[in-house]
């Protein structure tokens, strides 16, 4: 049951004492805070619309963007339902990825995490439409939910403190990854393009794939993978009529595939290196990004080198089936004779 007093009482003790709130929220699950359902009706719903109502009212009056950059009423709806979808997805993957490091799982835990952690973001966006620095406060705000997050997991779902960081990184990186492919299908209907890269023929000669090893920031780096995401999906390709690799494409693909292992390689020693004990918030987001990147790894490395995303999957197509079939048919016949050309290259880097 709805109480905005109980409402009010736990946004003002997250805001005020966040490990105290969680702690007495905790005890108070099986009684006053219940199920996820609860938790979603007491806290993220109501928050979530004060903080969009108030952003939309102020987008209207100072005339800034809201909610993917408009301020129609469809912009509102669709950013507020999105809103709100995604906590569960968020939960879902703390909960789930939990059990895998020998925490516990529980969905209502899980999602109490989730909805108190994200009661500065959701405020934040209400003040999102104010000039010049309203993006600021409300960045701020959604990096300061995800602090409260990572303090939050280890008492409702009792991480063990060796598993804590990897938990919270690859946590966050799957749902940055989902949202990624999410917006790369549907978000471009409502929200304004990323930054863009040059793009080309399928040409891998660059070794940009496997030196972009810059620490381009948190949300540069998100933003840099966003922008590949949202390439690929534009990208098209019109294969031949009569579906033959050429030598040129298959050794453009291998060239994919080592630069591809040369990244990865880089990117998991650097992860792995993490130190559980001395990690702090800025190394725990480096290794966000060093995950995302690494799920990402084969497209940055195509997309690097102003490549064609996908001509680069017709190929793996291609060289998959001849690999299954092998000579069902000329076609395959000869791409089966290039891949056995290029076969321990393609093995040893896929």
């Amino acid at each position: 049951m709805f109480d905005i007093q109980a409402t009010i009482k736990w946004v003002t003790e997250v805001l005020r004492d966040p490990d105290a709130a969680a702690a007495a929220y905790k005890s108070a699950l099986p009684e006053e805070a219940g199920s996820w359902q609860q938790s979603f009706v007491q806290i993220t719903l109501p928050v979530y619309v004060a903080g969009g109502v108030f952003g939309y009212i102020l987008a209207l009056i100072t005339g800034g963007s809201f909610m993917y950059g408009g301020v129609g009423i469809g912009f509102f709806l669709f950013g507020l339902l999105w809103s709100l979808g995604w906590t569960f997805v968020i939960a879902f993957i703390f909960d789930y990825l939990s059990g895998m490091f020998d925490g516990t799982r529980n969905f209502d835990a899980a999602y109490a995490v989730v909805a108190l952690a994200i009661i500065p973001a959701a405020l934040g966006t209400g003040l999102a439409p104010l000039p010049w620095f309203g993006w600021l406060i409300s960045l701020a705000a959604s990096i300061y939910s995800l602090t409260l997050a990572y303090r939050f997991i280890p008492t409702f779902l009792q991480l063990p403190d060796e598993s804590r960081v990897k938990h919270f990184a690859i946590s966050i990186v799957a749902a940055i990854v989902v949202n990624i492919i999410v917006s790369a299908t549907v978000g471009s209907m409502f929200a304004p393009s990323v930054s863009s890269f040059p793009t080309g023929g399928y040409d891998s000669s660059s070794e940009s794939g496997s030196d972009a090893g810059t620490d381009f920031g948190v949300l540069g780096g998100l933003e840099r993978q966003a922008g590949f995401a949202e390439q690929a999906a534009n990208d098209a390709f019109e294969p031949p009529d009569d579906g033959r690799l050429s030598e040129d494409q298959v050794e453009q693909y291998v060239s994919v595939l080592r630069k591809t292992g040369v990244l990865r390689d880089r990117l998991t020693k650097r992860f792995e290196d993490l130190d559980e004990e001395e990690a702090s918030i800025s190394d725990i987001f480096g290794g966000m990004n060093d995950a995302v990147r690494l799920s990402t790894a084969e497209m940055e490395v195509v997309k690097t080198a102003g490549g064609n995303w996908a001509e680069h999957q017709w190929v793996k197509n291609q060289i998959e089936v001849a690999r299954v079939q092998q000579d069902i048919n000329d076609t395959v016949k000869h791409n089966y004779a290039l891949f056995m050309q290029f076969q321990e290259e393609i093995e040893q880097h896929e």
